[in-house]
């Protein structure tokens, strides 16, 4: 039979017609090519091909016969391929039909029905052939699924079978249409099918969905090479990592479009929908295959095709002849311990490494040098060279690092070396290939680790954060405690101010919370008239006139006045004086040394000179606030020590460590379990190990392979004249006529290149149909001008249009993180609900299409958890954040706030959403809620805070917003606002959209915003979690 009247917008045809076959035949199975070559199996084992079938004439003309491979062979199933057919037969060998030319067999008897037939290798029960000839097959004793490797073009038979093993939906609530719309196959080869619906925008990166491969088991056959495709060098290059527009866009379902957000939401997000289901290894007899519409590319296959193995090698493991061999390792061990006492007889704990670049230290240009790494004992120093090696251009030791970070561009391959301290604070290296680059970044980034004798799994408060490339750093403050000296539960730290002159201005980088002490000591001049010990605040910048205007502000001011013998105490708040007080004396000498002691208390600052108490001086300002301890007039200060009852912490002397993987958000708690969202949604949960990615061949514990994808975009913009109608020739005021989403930045599709040789391509320019806004049948969206608002269909008085091409690339890499089933995320939060070593963990997260999920049963032992339990929401979301676990707040499409209420130990998902109204003017897009307060990213790029939350009204009153002031706008270029803020306990961090990390400082209780920012380094940041530090 043959359905007529079958195409894309009918694909259910018309109706059935009769195709009358030989007599005496009866078919018994049937394959269609590509071509629309057809052969089919008949019962006795012949087998029939149709003649004459061409884009004319679909049904064919005539049938030809043709025999089985042999006298006693049965054809039993036929699969047929664009130039390759392949059959089984009823003793499950397996056959291959050669001379088969799927373009000219409907006009060509002879490369229709092929020369004969050749036996293959392997015995299977079912074959399937792609639509590029790829086969794949169930094998006939094992039912493993088997694809043939090494085929193409030129050896249409391939190499040999390689068995594979994929997770399997045992979802009890799984369907046939939920089967149906399985989107979650996620191998690169699929990667190029497009989303449903996505949101660009012109500065900040978003979250793209993309259809990715799911991580098998592994199996006995060995693993293939990687192949990457060679990028050609082109100085006009770009890549969507740092073009204006944006990579990465956001997608909605189809039956959700309405909830797409406005394009004027930077950094929204609302995603496909999707549906949870179960997977588990599950060795499945499979009994059949098919691949009719599966498009592999040969040389950018899945890495699970080429890392699977089966139980053969499990079972050489066990062989006695291994287990004799680790038996006699373990019994050397004692003998060897027996040489530990002599000295090595050949000392090589020191090296050098050279090698050439050019480098970028602080200017806009790029110079050749060599680059020289020595490392000698216990320290090393990065040394840069004229490129003739006879002068020094710049030199500083592995301990002032604090960072060692990709920073590439298309086709330049580029490390940077922050070194806060210095001059420049960022050393940036452009390597000639991604290979040399990699071979740096290692040994600085080892060689640091070495130094500070970082190993092993990073502690459960670190700090994890992630850069806009995807690379995935964390800090251990167990490394800091441990350096920082304790002395009665105090952490101290020593300023030697000795040789120093004033003024001079010391970070204190904790305040001076109560039980906080500060202890110096120095000389008086013998010339003092009057002497200035100042706990500064950070100062308040007040907008006038397009600039900021800046009032001082100081907690304690403590004067000492020779002239009147007396010493003033005093506080300064936006620049006006507060109310002197004298009393007490003047316990200070000229031209002897002093002892000065500053205790915060809760109300006070208790004073003592010189091992006696002075004087109280009650709070005016907030002590937390304090940042800066500023010394001035003739003295000579000798040191300086702070004890502090918490970790202080300098942003800028952090030092990051990297671990392996890809992705674009990250969020941890202090139960130890970490969680990850990649740029394509997909859930990555940490597996407690290190290393992996660029670091894997050094020390790397519980890797595994990751994969991540994301979009290439560019817009063709169109005029149109009455001439020529819509043409590429446009106005000279004009936009690019292939460009940017803003226009601004000239995008050619055939100048476009990877960013790394990492990265590879997996689909080509193709048309984009889900455009927000809606488009026609050929991508285009018209408008009146450019730029204006674009719609689908043309109008009368439309003279542009516009359409977005894209093209997808995928990275392979490996890392401490496996992946959590097939749901797509959009955000995450976790909290553990008590403080139990074991506690159950409280994961929120928003799936694709913006629905609130609960995730079941997670806990430190347990951190994948069970099982989502969707939340009913009015509206799609954007953003969630969980706290204590019984505070979650969410943000909405239109920009509002959701409070959760009614969550309790035995009911976790609580009960109802009640909505809060956004800060005036602006709309909310990213929130993070702690005990320490609620923090809110708006549109405007502003930070806000929600103001009188208390146990009776935990919804707050009303936001005070915080906007951008003079130390974060130039922390970093082209800064403007906040991006992204993350709250802990006590502490709040921040992500300018400039990339910078910043410390909010001065929070307490009375002022819960906050007084200024402690700024750290600019290190092209994208996300931050800080809720497992404090």
């Amino acid at each position: 039979m043959f359905r007529t009247g079958t195409s894309t917008k009918s694909p259910e045809g018309a109706k059935w017609n009769h195709i009358q076959v030989p007599p005496g035949c009866e078919v018994n199975q049937i394959s269609v090519g590509p071509s629309g070559l057809v052969w089919a199996a008949l019962l006795d084992g012949r087998a029939l091909v149709r003649l004459g079938v061409t884009r004319d004439n679909l049904q064919g003309e005539s049938w030809l016969e043709v025999r089985s491979p042999g006298d006693n062979l049965r054809i039993i199933q036929l699969a047929v391929g664009n130039c390759s057919i392949w059959a089984v037969t009823q003793d499950k060998q397996i056959w291959f039909r050669s001379g088969i030319k799927g373009e000219g067999a409907g006009l060509s008897e002879e490369l229709a029905a092929g020369s004969g037939w050749i036996e293959m290798v392997g015995r299977m029960m079912q074959v399937s052939v792609t639509p590029n000839d790829q086969v794949f097959a169930v094998g006939a004793d094992d039912r493993l699924i088997y694809h043939r490797t090494g085929i193409c073009p030129e050896d249409l038979t391939g190499k040999r079978w390689r068995a594979l093993r994929a997770p399997l939906q045992v979802s009890r609530t799984s369907s046939n249409a939920s089967l149906g719309r399985d989107k979650f196959h996620r191998s690169l080869n699929h990667l190029g099918s497009r989303p449903s619906s996505m949101i660009e925008q012109s500065n900040l990166a978003e979250f793209e969905e993309q259809s990715r491969s799911a991580p098998l088991a592994p199996t006995s056959l060995p693993a293939g090479d990687c192949k990457y495709e060679v990028q050609p060098k082109n100085p006009k290059a770009w890549s969507p990592v740092h073009s204006v527009g944006s990579i990465v866009g956001t997608e909605a379902h189809p039956e959700t479009d309405e909830s797409v957000w406005s394009e004027s939401s930077r950094d929204s997000c609302i995603f496909t929908e999707d549906e949870e289901l179960g997977w588990a290894e599950y060795d499945a007899p499979w009994s059949w295959v098919e691949a009719g519409t599966c498009l592999p590319e040969l040389n950018q296959l899945p890495n699970w095709f080429s890392d699977s193995s089966c139980g053969a090698m499990q079972e050489e493991f066990e062989h006695p002849w291994r287990n004799k061999i680790l038996d006699d390792l373990k019994a050397r061990v004692p003998n060897k311990e027996l040489f530990d006492i002599y000295e090595p007889a050949v000392d090589v704990t020191s090296w050098m490494h050279k090698g050439e670049a050019r480098v970028n230290l602080g200017g806009i240009s790029f110079l050749d040098c060599i680059l020289q790494l020595e490392w000698i004992q216990t320290t090393g120093t990065v040394t840069i060279l004229n490129s003739d090696g006879a002068t020094t251009m710049h030199s500083f030791a592995l301990s002032d690092i604090t960072c060692v970070q990709l920073n590439s561009e298309p086709g330049s391959p580029r490390l940077a070396i922050h070194t806060p301290r210095n001059y420049p604070a960022i050393v940036i290296l452009q390597f000639s290939s991604d290979a040399l680059l990699e071979e740096w970044q290692t040994h600085l980034a080892s060689t640091c680790e070495k130094l500070r004798d970082i190993q092993g799994k990073p502690s459960d408060d670190s700090i994890w954060a992630v850069t806009k490339l995807g690379d995935i750093f964390v800090w251990d403050p167990s490394n800091l405690e441990s350096h920082q000296l304790r002395e009665d539960d105090f952490y101290i730290q020593k300023f030697d101010l000795s040789g120093k002159e004033c003024p001079i201005k010391v970070a204190l980088h904790v305040g001076c919370a109560p039980g906080t002490i500060l202890t110096l000591t120095g000389c008086i001049g013998d010339e003092a008239n009057r002497l200035s010990i100042n706990l500064e605040a950070p100062i308040t910048y007040k907008s006038k006139h397009k600039a900021f205007a800046e009032l001082e502000n100081v907690c304690l001011h403590i004067n000492p006045r020779f002239f009147d013998n007396a010493v003033i105490r005093n506080s300064m708040s936006e620049g006006k004086w507060d109310a002197e007080e004298r009393e007490g004396g003047m316990p200070f000498l000229k031209g002897q040394e002093f002892r000065l002691l500053i205790q915060s208390t809760e109300d006070a600052f208790q004073i003592s000179v010189n091992d006696k108490e002075f004087t109280r001086f009650r709070h005016r300002l907030s002590p937390h606030s304090a940042c800066i301890l500023h010394l001035s007039g003739k003295m000579q200060p000798f040191k300086l020590v702070i004890k502090s009852p918490v970790i202080i912490v300098d942003p800028l002397e952090l030092f990051w460590r990297q671990i392996g993987g890809h992705l674009r958000r990250i969020e941890t708690c202090n139960a130890g379990v970490t969680w990850g969202i990649g740029c394509d949604h997909t859930a990555w949960v940490y597996t407690g190990g290190w290393g992996g990615g660029v670091l894997a061949n050094l020390d790397s514990h519980n890797v595994q392979p990751m994969t991540d994808s994301q979009d290439y975009r560019v817009y063709e913009n169109q005029r149109w004249n009455p001439v020529t109608g819509y043409t590429a020739s446009g106005l000279p005021t004009d936009r690019h006529m292939w460009s940017d989403v803003t226009g601004r930045q000239k995008r050619l599709k055939d100048q476009v290149k990877l960013l790394s040789a990492r990265w590879q391509w997996v689909s080509d320019w193709m048309v984009d149909f889900h455009v927000p806004g809606g488009v026609d049948r050929e991508g285009w969206q018209y408008a009146v001008d450019f730029p204006a608002s674009y719609h689908a269909n043309k109008q009368f008085t439309d003279l542009v249009r516009r359409r977005r091409w894209y093209r997808r690339c995928a990275i392979a890499t490996t890392g401490p993180w496996q992946e959590l089933g097939h749901t797509k995320l959009l955000d995450v939060s976790l909290e553990p609900t008590n403080d139990e070593a074991d506690a159950p963990v409280a994961v929120w997260a928003l799936a694709s299409g913006g629905q609130a999920m609960f995730r079941v049963g997670t806990s430190r032992s347990n951190p994948l958890g069970h099982i989502w339990e969707h939340i009913t929401t009015d509206q799609p979301l954007g953003s969630i954040s969980c706290g204590p676990f019984s505070q979650v707040w969410a943000t909405g499409k239109k920009g509002c706030a959701y409070f959760r209420v009614g969550i309790k130990e035995d009911k976790l998902q609580g009960e109802r959403w009640i909505c809060v109204e956004p800060p005036g003017g602006a709309q909310l897009k990213q929130i993070a809620v702690n005990a320490v307060g609620i923090w809110a990213v708006d549109t405007l790029g502003r930070l806000n805070v929600r103001k009188e939350v208390t146990s009776m009204f935990p919804e707050g009153t009303h936001w005070q917003s915080i906007v951008a002031d003079p130390p974060v706008l130039n922390a970093a270029p082209h800064t403007k606002g906040f991006k992204h803020v993350s709250v802990g306990k006590t502490e709040v961090w921040a992500i300018t959209d400039g990339g910078t990390v910043i410390r909010r400082i001065g929070i307490s209780a009375s002022n819960p915003a906050g007084s200024g920012w402690d700024v750290g380094i600019a290190g092209n940041w994208q996300h931050i979690s800080i809720k497992g530090f404090r």
